[in-house]
């Protein structure tokens, strides 16, 4: 069984919700927006299993749910990154400097490990939190549409 399509409507979901939650970051005091940075991957993560579960009548497979779990994150940290670098092409058209400045922070090293640490500490609870709902979480919740 393919699971490109629950990858497109993840993808999807997440981008909507991406866009929603930017708008309301922007409208929340500086360093609140933070705080909503998972909440377009938990809120596609679900609507994705919801779909899967009515149209599979049955919760994923050991072997989907891993493929599932890696190829969310690998989408998620992916568009972000394409995003960022896409925003500041787009900002960097103004102001040379924004580029330069991008490229500096990049080379050092601190700024870089602070960095890890903080994608670290978002995305290992992301991805054990998917790997959990799709699988036990999903057993019961298939077993409670289905019987």
């Amino acid at each position: 069984m393919s699971l490109n399509r629950y990858f497109l409507w993840f993808f999807l979901f997440c981008f909507i919700f991406t866009c929603i939650c930017g708008v309301l970051a922007a409208l929340l005091p500086t360093g609140m927006g933070g705080i909503l940075t998972v909440i377009p991957y938990l809120t596609a993560m679900i609507l994705v299993l919801y779909k899967f579960l009515k149209q599979q009548q049955r919760a994923p497979s050991d072997q989907e749910r891993k493929k599932i779990t890696l190829g969310f994150s690998l989408i998620f940290w992916g568009y972000n990154l394409a995003f960022l670098l896409v925003g500041i092409l787009i900002f960097s058209k103004g102001d040379p400097d924004i580029w330069q400045n991008f490229l500096f922070y990049l080379k050092n090293p601190q700024f870089m490990s602070v960095v890890m640490v903080m994608i670290l500490l978002i995305a290992i609870p992301l991805y054990l939190l998917t790997y959990w709902f799709y699988g036990k979480q999903a057993q019961r919740m298939a077993k409670k549409m289905f019987g």
